[in-house]
């Protein structure tokens, strides 16, 4: 068992600053607790970077591709331009299951063992989702704009790369995290991208801009 784990940002590029810290740290802080935990458990580790240095995305991929590691993990830190959004979301590439069971998994491990809110599991292109080959999640730790998750992102790194490896590890041990729901099928094929509640009702032109997108086909 390969894993590519990747800390967003570096060198040039700082990712969020909020006054001294900046994303790119905390990430790589993040990244190489990650990798002491995984190499303990035995399971081999390459790092898209393990310094701060300036790599850029299709390198980032490539680093992956070419090792042909078995899952890519790809670590950033979230920010909003009100500092009271908070919380945990993780992504997976449309139509990727076991993407999407890894998301969940490590979505809910971060959840319970930091108490941040559940932003859920979400669906994206983001480039090194998509540039991988093998299943691949990227995920947005806490908000670095908001103080209280800021204060976890400093204090307990630690605490994220374990929940981040123990999802990993309850997905190597398990099988499908849960069956896909019909909602979360039109997630992943990217026909929605937003929740909707089952229950509730939806306007004319939501449900119009869903069926175009069925028309037109999807990428």
């Amino acid at each position: 068992m390969l894993i590519a784990i990747d800390p967003g940002h570096g060198g040039k590029d700082p990712g969020v600053v909020v006054g001294n810290y900046k994303e790119k740290d905390i990430n790589l802080g993040i990244a190489l607790k990650l990798r002491e935990i995984l190499l303990d458990k035995n399971i081999s580790v390459v790092m898209t970077r393990n310094k701060d240095e300036t790599v850029d995305l299709q390198q980032r991929c490539n680093i992956a591709n070419k090792n042909k590691t078995d899952y890519f993990i790809s670590i950033h830190c979230n920010s909003f331009t009100v500092p009271s959004a908070n919380g945990t979301e993780t992504y997976a590439y449309p139509r990727s299951l076991a993407g999407r069971n890894l998301a969940q998994y490590v979505q809910n491990e971060i959840v319970e063992m930091l108490k941040t809110t559940n932003r859920g599991v979400k669906y994206e292109s983001f480039y090194v989702l998509k540039r991988t080959v093998m299943p691949a999640i990227l995920v947005e730790t806490a908000f670095m704009s908001n103080p209280q998750n800021l204060d976890l992102l400093l204090q307990k790194p630690e605490v994220f790369a374990e929940a981040i490896a123990v999802g990993l590890m309850k997905l190597l041990q398990g099988t499908d995290y849960k069956q896909v729901d019909d909602i979360e099928k039109l997630q992943m094929k990217g026909i929605i991208n937003k929740h909707y509640d089952p229950k509730s009702f939806v306007t004319w032109g939501e449900f119009a801009s869903v069926i175009i997108k069925i028309l037109e086909g999807t990428k």
